[in-house]
């Protein structure tokens, strides 16, 4: 990402918390294929990503006023509004993950979204960084970050006591920060 969009969309978030309906639709036309990926792969069913999608804008609409650039990039914050969104979608629809099997699954998430040859180099480095992590460190976080799970609902799914899957997720978390140069 180029130093001029994070500013471009700041400013379309400023002209968002002023009541620009037609600042809305272009961020909407800009953001919402990244928005919509990152909730279908917690949901996995289209017509509620779709449906996330929807409330995460009327969401957008309704808090831009509360946006502040000193403390993310725009992309950042609209990511932990779509993310929450589907993460309160999930716990109202009883979508939990359970069965070891849907914990593999949930794990490959980050396997089956290899970037390829054309995507941006931080995405590549992201999953080289993943690659990097213990199995039990890696399927915490695809737990928490692709199904919405919270870590008490985790550590049920892994059979894990809770304390153990928050030292998961805080060393995976550390060692993504380390590794990526944050």
């Amino acid at each position: 990402m180029t130093n001029t969009v994070p500013h471009i969309q700041a400013d379309v978030m400023n002209q968002i918390a002023c009541g620009d309906k037609s600042a809305l639709a272009q961020l909407y036309h800009v953001l919402s294929p990244r928005l919509y990926g990152i909730i279908l792969r917690m949901v996995r069913r289209r017509d509620w990503a779709e449906e996330i999608l929807h409330d995460t804008f009327i969401q957008i609409w309704q808090s831009a006023n509360y946006y502040d650039p000193k403390r993310s990039e725009p992309l950042i914050w609209l990511s932990h509004i779509a993310r929450n969104k589907a993460i309160d979608f999930l716990r109202r629809h009883e979508n939990r993950c359970c069965s070891m099997e849907e914990i593999s699954e949930a794990e490959a998430g980050f396997q089956r979204s290899r970037p390829s040859d054309d995507s941006p180099a931080e995405a590549r480095r992201l999953q080289h960084c993943m690659a990097q992590l213990p199995s039990e460190q890696r399927q915490s976080l695809s737990l928490a970050y692709y199904r919405g799970l919270s870590q008490s609902e985790i550590a049920l799914s892994m059979s894990q006591p809770e304390g153990t899957v928050k030292s998961w997720i805080r060393r995976a978390l550390t060692h993504l920060r380390e590794c990526i140069g944050l």
